[in-house]
């Protein structure tokens, strides 16, 4: 039972309630109006009401008429000119002639009772625009003042009656003056009616109270549905139903002229702009509502444009003089049929996709529908029964009984998931209170980083003059008197400050010291690195009368080779060095360099990529004396802060910007090492860094292929089924001038082969119609008959174990991993061209990638080396080859994806990985790898690789400008 109560009360059980009862009273209403008796039509201006004719009288039918002549009773005069009422003038009936809307004239008619004329009325539903009313000579009544130009006029155009004279004749004259100038219409386009006048009156009453209760009621619902927006924080739909009957207020409020009956001489223009508001602004509202409920269905573009289109005509019908603004009614009119079509349309599609809610809404989608026929036929005079203010309040509140209903719904899922959510808002409450205070933190942080940011090119001096002043130091070197000339250690150290200068502009032009920094291990011979350090540091030493010594631990021997980030460790001893040097007035400054186990229980990852590395990590430890002024104890644990100098007197040789110690600590954190500090005020300083690195063999740098730049030029066959690693090859090739042809089928390749004799020949192993490893069998048949067949060479990605012993034993010479780099390729074109002999290594593999500056997708150092191989417009090139052959190949993968097939989802993830190796989109390579890995799980985000591919081309955009910048400066 309460199931049945629950369904009989709800929104489609009222809502199709409802419309029969409208249906209904639509019914009756025609059936009683087509009940009643038949009025005599008016023949000739003359009109015989027989004695069985009952009330109501409709004065329909040929009136006398005389065109473009306001006559009062007494002004009249025989005529013969006759015309059908009613009719507007631009509109007229058939066998009419046309009149324009603009002008006046004046009606009559001569009606014959049969009986004397009693208690009767005459009701003047609303005409264009303005009247005056005789009966029997005696002056009625007017509506506004007819007048024979729109100076002349007064428009009012209101629904009035009024009553007959009673007269003991049966005769009846009335007489009526109309005229329009403020309209595009002309005329009266609903016939007069004689009735009880008792019965007039009532029924006027009803349609004022009918028409107090549809604007009251609508404008009541609209503030409502506002207010739950605008407060409750209610959607979109509360909105666009609140406007739309907002809307519909306003138009009712024209239409019906109630304000006449409080205000006699309001503006009949505005009651015409409210009623025009209304039809331009109620329906599109109406129909955002529907496009709120079901935005994937309905276009919000196309809907928009219908409510804009609406604004606008609201903005020109304020704007302008009546006559003018009534010429967009029916241009308008078309326009709504158009969308209404669109709307039932999206409804019949909302349906069928089974939308929620899509059968009660759709329903009253169809009512709009109905009603907007209705009105239509009821305007042409169609019907007589006007629906569309009654069924429009019930598609309000019919909408409103839904909403509040799903509302309700929404709520009580809400309710059940409170009380889930309720045990876990009680145990983060904590976290999230600690979480604030470090928010907090963090804000005061920022703010004081945003104050640093101002003072970035102070940083930046304070960077360019660590290794300037090495630079300036050794150049001072080399020109002292008794110095050789020629001092190849000095150069060697003026040159390497030279290369950490450019290192460092580079570096500031790439990020600002905020960001993460990228560690880039290499190997250095220690001996060497610190001797050139403190020779160069000598020179400001000796100016100051100062000794400076340079002295090594035990195992620091002269081929002590470790593996760490050279330009990092050399700002650090650098900055240390001019700091004790600069503090210290008598004396001297010693620095010691050390190794010692670490303490640590690991290694950084990066360092750990290297095969070369000794076993035990181990620690380099720097030991930095002077004899100085030395550091108070209270300041010691403020020295390492930004721009903190401590007192010395101003303008002295102590005075500086306070970044030195700041900067030292922020790079041995990147390092992983560590910093510790002893002074003694006027006796001295030591500071003791100690920094992780790793052993390397002394012929770890040389285990890479020598590079050799022939003095002839080579015949190179590409084999590359991708546009990108085939443009990375080959423009490498033609910048050192070589002859290159480039192909990406086999067949291709091996119909080159049997018209050029090749050199060299590159093939990728992943190729159509057959794999590398085949195509190096036929193309060896091939040469086979050569008495000096060309080398060949596989270039792959795949650099497993098993892969390589596989392309060894097919019988490539050499493996290249990609990306692909300059100097392998020269390797390989050196023992081409027979200048090299073949060694004992068989993959040339690249060295380990640095870590990635924050949220960077690429590698942004491999573009400089390609800006540098290359040139400009050969990188362009590629950058746009990039875009082109990674765009299809996802594209590609959407569709291979969708149609699931394995074998091209595992090609093409092949294909973009590689692609995406050569050119340094690390992420992309990576996903792409981990679809190559597993080609049939199901799960594969195609969207989310296509908009990491996007972001990434947009990062290489910029890694190309900033290579341009760096190569050009």
């Amino acid at each position: 039972m309460r199931a049945l109560i629950k369904t009989l009360t709800s929104p489609a059980a009222l809502a199709i309630l409802a419309l029969t009862v409208l249906i209904s009273y639509t019914a009756l209403e025609q059936y009683r109006s087509s009940l009643r008796p038949d009025s005599p039509p008016v023949q000739g201006g003359q009109l015989n009401v027989s004695a069985n004719q009952m009330l109501p009288i409709t004065l329909e039918g040929y009136w006398r008429v005389y065109w473009d002549e306001l006559l009062s009773p007494t002004e009249l005069y025989p005529s013969d000119q006759f015309t059908l009422l009613p009719s507007r003038w631009n509109r007229p009936a058939q066998g009419e002639l046309f009149r324009p809307g603009q002008g006046y004239a004046t009606y009559t008619i001569d009606i014959e009772f049969s009986a004397p004329i009693k208690n009767l009325g005459l009701k003047v539903p609303s005409l264009y625009r303005a009247a005056r009313i005789w009966a029997n000579g005696e002056y009625l009544a007017t509506i506004g003042v007819p007048g024979t130009d729109a100076g002349s006029e007064t428009p009012r155009d209101e629904e009035k009656i009024v009553r007959l004279p009673d007269s003991d004749t049966r005769h009846l004259q009335l007489v009526i003056q109309v005229s329009n100038f403020h309209h595009v219409d002309g005329g009266m386009k609903y016939p007069l009616i004689i009735d009880d006048w008792d019965k007039l009156l009532s029924d006027e009453k009803w349609r004022v109270l009918r028409g107090i209760f549809l604007v009251s009621s609508t404008l009541t619902l609209a503030v409502y549905l506002l207010v739950m927006w605008s407060s409750a924080h209610a959607g979109r739909e509360y909105l666009y139903l609140g406007l739309g009957l907002f809307w519909y207020s306003v138009r009712v409020f024209g239409t019906e002229k109630l304000i006449y009956y409080l205000y006699p001489g309001f503006s009949a223009d505005w009651l015409l702009r409210f009623e025009y508001y209304g039809m331009y602004l109620c329906v599109p509202a109406y129909l955002l509502f529907l496009q709120a409920l079901y935005p994937r269905d309905i276009n919000y573009l196309a809907l928009k444009l219908f409510w804009f289109t609406g604004i606008t005509a609201s903005v020109v019908t304020s704007a302008i003089d009546s006559r003018w603004f009534t010429v967009l009614r029916d241009p308008y009119q078309v326009v709504c049929e158009i969308y209404m079509v669109y709307c039932f349309y999206c409804l019949i599609t909302i349906v069928a996709r089974k939308r929620p809610w899509s059968g009660l809404v759709s329903f009253l989608g169809g009512v709009i529908l109905l009603l907007f026929v209705n009105e239509t036929l009821y305007y042409e005079g169609v019907i007589n029964v006007h629906l569309t203010p009654w069924a429009y309040v019930f598609v309000a509140l019919t909408s409103l009984i839904f909403l509040g209903q799903r509302m309700n719904i929404q709520l009580n899922s809400e309710a059940e998931q409170k009380a889930l959510l309720q045990v876990a808002v009680e145990s983060r409450t904590e976290e999230l209170q600690q979480r604030l205070q470090e928010l907090d933190v963090a804000r005061q942080e920022a703010l004081a980083l945003a104050q640093k940011r101002s003072e970035f090119m102070a940083v930046l001096s304070h960077e360019i003059r660590t290794p300037l002043s090495g630079l300036l130091g050794a150049m001072r070197l080399i020109g002292q008197p008794g110095k050789e000339t020629e001092d190849p250690k000095l150069k060697q150290y003026a040159i390497e400050a030279g290369e950490s200068l450019l290192s460092v502009v580079n570096e500031a032009l790439n990020a600002s010291r905020e960001k993460e920094e990228t560690l880039f291990p290499t190997p250095i011979n220690v001996h060497h690195f610190f001797n050139g350090i403190a020779r160069i540091s000598s020179a400001p030493a000796i100016d100051k009368g100062l000794t400076l010594e340079c002295q090594f631990g035990a195992e620091v021997t002269e081929n002590c080779w470790v593996l760490v980030d050279e330009l990092k460790l050399r700002q650090i001893t650098v900055n240390l060095l001019h700091n004790a040097i600069k503090f210290t007035r008598l004396g001297e400054v010693a620095l010691t360099v050390e190794i010692i186990d670490s303490q640590k229980e690991r290694v950084d990852a990066h360092l750990q990529d290297w095969e070369s590395a000794l076993p035990n990590p181990q620690e380099l430890r720097l030991t930095i004396a002077d004899t100085g002024i030395g550091i108070c104890p209270e300041q010691i644990s403020s020295i390492f802060d930004e721009y903190v100098q401590l007192d010395h007197k101003a303008g002295s040789a102590e005075d500086g910007v306070g970044l030195g110690l700041a900067i030292v600590r922020k790079l041995l954190r990147v390092l992983g090492g560590s910093i510790d500090v002893s002074s003694t005020p006027m006796i001295g300083t030591r500071f003791c860094c100690c920094v992780p690195v790793l052993r390397v063999n002394p012929k770890a740098p040389q285990d890479s292929p020598r590079e050799v730049i022939l003095d002839r030029n080579l015949h190179v066959l590409v084999v590359e089924d991708d546009l990108v690693n085939m443009t990375v090859v080959s423009e490498l090739l033609r910048a050192d001038g070589h002859k290159v042809s480039a192909v990406e089928l086999p067949d291709q390749a091996l119909q080159q082969m049997q018209e050029i004799d090749f050199d060299l020949c590159l093939f990728d192993i992943r190729l159509p119609q057959m794999s590398g490893v085949a195509l190096l069998g036929q193309a060896r048949q091939l040469v086979s008959s050569s008495s000096r067949g060309p080398v060949f060479v596989a270039l792959t990605a795949n650099t497993a174990q098993t892969d390589v012993d596989c392309y060894q034993e097919a019988g490539f010479s050499y493996v290249i991993e990609k990306p692909v780099s300059k100097k392998h390729l020269r390797f390989v074109l050196s023992c081409a061209a027979g200048l090299l002999k073949p060694n004992d290594g068989f993959l040339l593999q690249n060295d380990p990638l640095g870590v990635r500056r924050g949220d960077s997708l690429i590698d942004f150092s491999l573009w400089r080396g390609i800006v540098a191989d290359l040139g400009v417009p050969r990188a362009r090139g590629l950058l746009e080859a990039v875009s082109l052959s990674v765009g299809e190949s996802v594209a590609q993968m959407r569709s291979a994806i969708e149609q699931r097939k394995v074998n091209d989802i595992e090609a093409l993830a092949h294909k973009i990985s590689g692609a995406a190796k050569s050119v340094g989109m690390i992420t992309v390579a990576a996903m792409a790898g981990g679809i190559e890995v597993h080609p049939t799980q199901e799960s594969h985000d195609i969207d989310a690789l296509n908009t990491l591919v996007e972001q990434s081309l947009g990062q290489l955009a910029q890694a190309l400008q900033r290579a341009i910048l760096d190569h050009q400066g």
